[in-house]
């Protein structure tokens, strides 16, 4: 498709809305988490500014969609293996992991108050909300095994998905500290949470 072409291609063509996330993220990793504009980001999608302001009023909307688009691709790249307690703690732990080193959430976390942090203290964004569903069916499917404790599995999973997040935003700091049992430390946090009591 030329410039021209993509310049009046209809904002909800999905080509054209996955050009402007690939070019968001392409900005925000450079920027190592700093700010960007539309105007670079439309600029290298090769799509006119107006038709990205069609779809995303702002910067902070733009991010929005692709750290969810990011987070989705995450969790779809840890195929579940296995149904015991350790398994899906392992599982759990794999995608934290891969949250952990992926290169767009670690230009991200470099600027929290930039990017990350309304999905921190504000609100409860999409991709959380995912994740959150994620780990809720995955408790409630230990729970009928018998091998996650009781509880109200949304409660069981917040906590999950908060100590996880805590862990992943603040690996950097403590990296000198846990150096390769991050993610043994980790797995040991959530097996002692969930295990159902003998």
């Amino acid at each position: 498709m030329s410039i021209r072409h993509a310049k009046i291609a209809a904002v909800g063509d999905p080509s054209v809305a996955d050009r402007v996330l690939d070019a968001a993220r392409i900005c925000l990793v450079r920027a190592e988490g700093g700010k960007i504009t539309l105007a670079e980001v439309a600029r290298l999608a090769g799509v006119s500014r107006p038709t990205v302001y069609r779809r995303w009023p702002d910067v902070q909307s733009v991010t929005a969609d692709l750290v969810t688009r990011e987070m989705s691709r995450v969790i779809a790249g840890e195929p579940a293996q296995g149904t015991s307690l350790g398994d899906k703690v392992d599982r759990i732990v794999a995608v934290a992991d891969a949250i952990r080193h992926n290169d767009l959430f670690a230009a991200l976390w470099s600027e929290p108050s930039a990017a990350l942090a309304p999905y921190v203290f504000v609100r409860f964004g999409r991709s959380q909300q995912a994740v959150l569903a994620l780990l809720n069916r995955t408790i409630a499917d230990g729970q009928r095994r018998g091998d996650i404790r009781d509880g109200d599995p949304d409660q069981l999973a917040t906590m999950v998905l908060l100590i996880c997040q805590s862990t992943i935003q603040s690996h950097a700091i403590v990296e000198p500290i846990l150096g390769e049992r991050w993610s043994p430390e980790l797995r040991h946090a959530l097996m002692s949470y969930l295990r159902s009591a003998p």
